[in-house]
């Protein structure tokens, strides 16, 4: 087997693979190789006929990454041919870094972000409802790429603690939950979620984060449940290390 990704790529491209495919991510091959730092590979697919013009899911194309990063010598390969951008005034390999490091990358198509989010949120959802929950995640996790409202990343993060969860994954469920609680320190969900995380691991904790839950909103039934079963199943582990 070839040990290195280029050789790889060969092999995919020699068995006439699609070299303008989008991911789920809205990203294309040629996009992955700059986001990645694989100027061999990003050159072979060029030479190979892949689009560097196709945007990824904010507007932004390949040559555009590339200059974001600092990689003068993609932005050299990209530049004769890729498609002039009307927004940049000074269409030249300098001008196109100076504009990035100056301005940032901001999506030039509000409707086609606004789109693609909504289809990203959708897919999310979908694939959490027919339980395949490692999908759900990721793309729950692809969601943060759309410049969330820290609310909003909130949720993106009890949704991803949930997916770890029912795939039994303590240690990311807690993860994701902990960073949704730095988020949203106030919101009674995050606990829940850090809760339900920790009784994969550590029932003691998993009461505490109940009932700092139960602070938050007293009112909250399913958080008092749960901190009932955190107490019990507490209780009976203590009883088994005597």
């Amino acid at each position: 087997m070839p040990s290195e990704p280029l050789e790889c790529v060969k092999l995919l491209v020699k068995a006439g693979v699609d070299l303008d495919f989008i991911d789920f991510d809205g990203v294309s091959y040629v996009m992955l190789a700059v986001k990645f730092d694989l100027p061999g590979i990003m050159k072979f697919l060029l030479d190979a006929g892949a689009n560097p013009n196709i945007p990824d899911e904010c507007g932004s194309t390949p040559i555009e990454v590339a200059a974001s990063k600092g990689s003068r010598d993609m932005v050299e390969m990209l530049f004769p041919l890729t498609s002039p951008i009307s927004t940049l005034t000074d269409w030249s390999i300098d001008g196109i870094i100076s504009h990035v490091k100056h301005f940032g990358l901001k999506p030039r198509d509000q409707q086609m972000y606004a789109k693609r989010r909504t289809e990203v949120k959708r897919k999310a959802s979908e694939a959490f409802k027919r339980g395949d929950y490692y999908i759900a995640s990721e793309m729950y996790s692809c969601t943060r790429a759309f410049d969330p409202s820290p609310d909003e990343h909130a949720t993106i993060l009890a949704n991803m603690s949930l997916c770890a969860l029912r795939l039994g994954n303590g240690r990311g469920a807690l993860s994701d939950a902990t960073m949704c609680r730095m988020a949203r320190p106030l919101w009674p969900k995050a606990c829940y979620r850090e809760g339900a995380a920790l009784m994969l691991l550590k029932y003691e904790r998993a009461c505490e984060a109940f009932a700092d839950g139960l602070k938050l909103d007293p009112t909250s039934g399913d958080l008092a449940n749960a901190l009932r079963e955190a107490q019990e199943a507490a209780k009976n582990a203590r009883r088994r290390e005597k």
